[in-house]
């Protein structure tokens, strides 16, 4: 009797679990969301994807992202949010409520060129990573919400980095440049 109720325990706290990994929320975007996220980025714009991984023990810490000190948008745990840009050094920094987790730095961004950025709980600082395992974040998280920010929203003092600070390399998991060679949207 006492195997039974401790493997329906069990059986049914894997299942609740499984059950709220599975409805993890979506980002919420204030920035437009490209429509393709397998096509190239607008001619002359470059595209930024940065990617929240899922990790157990930050599942109710929310992130905000900001683009020289523009809201971009909220990342939960587990999700992801792709915007388009101009050309130029993005200075990226990802805040909370918990001052351990914060992550800051400057990319530059080339026209035509697509980058993903990845980052977790346990990895605070943005990591460049290649176009396919970025694919494969983006198909696995739901798509963000895009919202309008509204007066009401809580503002987010700017933090950047320093214009005359020396660019920060985005260090690529595995190594390589932190830009891909080709253009194309298939790299």
């Amino acid at each position: 009797m006492r195997k039974s109720i401790a493997g329906a325990g069990l059986t049914g706290g894997l299942l609740l679990l499984a059950l709220c990994a599975a409805c993890a929320p979506a980002a919420t975007q204030y920035a437009p969301l490209p429509p393709d996220l397998n096509a190239a980025p607008a001619p002359g714009k470059a595209r930024i994807c940065v990617i929240r991984g899922w990790i157990m023990a930050a599942m109710a810490v929310d992130c905000r992202l900001q683009d020289d000190g523009m809201l971009i948008g909220e990342l939960p745990n587990g999700s992801y949010i792709c915007w388009e840009r101009s050309p130029g050094v993005a200075h990226l920094s990802l805040r909370t409520w918990d001052p351990l987790f914060a992550a800051q730095g400057n990319l530059p961004v080339e026209p035509d060129m697509l980058y993903y950025l990845y980052m977790d709980y346990f990895h605070q600082q943005f990591k460049s990573i290649d176009h396919q395992e970025g694919q494969k974040y983006l198909a696995e998280y739901s798509r963000p919400h895009v919202a309008r920010r509204s007066p009401s929203s809580p503002a987010m003092p700017a933090q950047l980095p320093s214009a005359g600070a020396p660019v920060q390399t985005i260090v690529p998991i595995g190594g390589g440049p932190a830009s891909p060679a080709n253009k194309s949207a298939g790299y």
